[in-house]
């Protein structure tokens, strides 16, 4: 099992230390629900800041040490390596303030009003996109292994959710962003990144940490990879695009390519998840890790099942007619997400990188299942004011227990304590 280097844990420590403050940030958004915003804090700039925090400074950083990992372990380096993943973490922070004071609007400073949450975008964009470049500089001409194969596409689908990001920028500084506009686009950006970016490099970490590539789906490899990786690239792709385009050009009939994108990519979840099951390692004795790694892998099968529901109208109404969205998204990015690159973190770094994953995991169910109240498949003689408590309590579950991790894991590699 891996320590790290001292860079690759500092990485660590920021990308948890970030995750920490995220899901404080969200509990606070929870609790602003029924008892107020302070300081004139707003609920929209609220969750923006919440959301890209994780985005930015939590699982991008965790992205890019699997992929420095993944590049070593076929005899390569991916140049800086380490140091990219702590830049995306600082980058990631210099954004939290901004996007909580003013979301995605202007900002006054002095006498000027800037995009500043924009600008703080433009500078994490610009770590992506050296990432993106050092990753294809690192891995030239080395013959792809699975996670290198689906590192390939996670990268990929970073760099085209990029998109959103530029036109939120320039819509912002010529000053013709409307409230629909960046809707659109951060839908564009925000829907490529989790689903491509971190879907796609989660499972590519989740087969570098847990999966042989010796059997299974290592012996299908590399066609059957390759179609199932690019198939879902395509997919998220032609559907994102199409809701995108449908903002400016209603009437252009684009709903049946956003439905045929969501089955594409669906079926690419699938054949993703059916492989790496079956080259799941069957070792002995019982690891929290392995075992967390296995729902969330799990979990994207989940996601899968909900692509094809969305991708149908009858499954989209359904979905949006119950208020099922914030459910489905928490149990991929918290869910599938967190709890996959936690055990990833684990599996490279050792176990003191996440101490305590299990009580996690069971906190990250308890805050899942505690949203389903406030959806319309709740019974509804059992609605009361009780639901948005339950959901802010338990939503300080994940945060503090995090917290812990950060607090009870050692300062640098090789120190401290290693307990489960």
């Amino acid at each position: 099992m891996l320590t790290g280097t001292r860079s690759e844990w500092l990485a660590w420590r920021l990308a948890l230390t970030s995750f920490t403050l995220a899901a404080l940030t969200g509990a606070f958004m929870r609790f602003g629900l029924y008892l107020g915003f302070p300081a004139g804090l707003r609920f929209t700039d609220v969750r923006h800041a919440h959301s890209h925090l994780m985005f930015f400074a939590w699982a991008t950083p965790a992205l890019m040490l699997c992929a420095h990992a993944a590049l070593k372990s076929v005899g390569r380096r991916l140049p800086g390596g380490a140091a990219l993943a702590v830049a995306a973490a600082v980058a990631g922070l210099l954004a939290y303030v901004p996007f909580l004071l003013s979301g995605y609007d202007l900002m006054r400073i002095g006498d000027a009003e800037l995009p500043v949450s924009m600008m703080a975008s433009g500078l994490n964009g610009i770590v992506w996109y050296g990432f993106a470049l050092l990753y294809l500089w690192g891995s030239r001409g080395v013959r792809r292994s699975t996670t290198l194969r689906l590192m390939d596409g996670a990268v990929a689908m970073l760099v085209i959710s990029t998109v959103g990001v530029i036109l939120l920028m320039l819509e912002s500084m010529s000053g013709t962003a409307t409230s629909a506009s960046v809707a659109a686009n951060a839908e564009f950006y925000t829907s490529l990144f989790s689903d491509g970016w971190f879907g796609l490099g989660l499972v590519a970490g989740l087969s570098l940490a847990y999966l042989s590539v010796r059997s299974g789906f290592g012996a299908i490899a590399p066609r059957w990879l390759g179609l199932a990786t690019w198939s879902l690239v395509v997919g998220l792709t032609a559907r994102s695009g199409a809701r995108l385009l449908a903002h400016s050009q209603p009437e252009a009939g684009l709903r049946l390519v956003e439905g045929v994108g969501g089955l594409v990519a669906a079926a690419g979840w699938l054949g993703l998840v059916w492989g790496l099951w079956r080259a799941r390692q069957r070792e002995e004795g019982y690891d929290v890790g392995r075992t967390v790694a296995l729902v969330a892998l799990a979990l994207v099968a989940l996601k899968a099942v909900v692509e094809v529901a969305l991708a149908l109208p009858v499954g989209e109404a359904l979905v949006a007619r119950a208020g099922l969205r914030v459910v489905l998204l928490h149990s991929f990015l918290l869910g599938a997400v967190t709890l996959g690159l936690a055990a990833t973190g684990r599996a490279l770094l050792g176990r003191a990188a996440w101490t305590g994953l299990g009580v996690f995991a069971f906190a990250v169910a308890a805050m899942v299942g505690l949203l389903i109240p406030l959806t319309g498949v709740w019974p509804a003689p059992l609605v009361g004011p009780w639901t948005l408590r339950a959901a802010a309590f338990s939503s300080l579950g994940p945060a503090l227990l995090g917290g812990y991790a950060l607090l009870i894991g050692p300062l640098r590699p090789g120190s401290g304590s290693t307990r489960r």
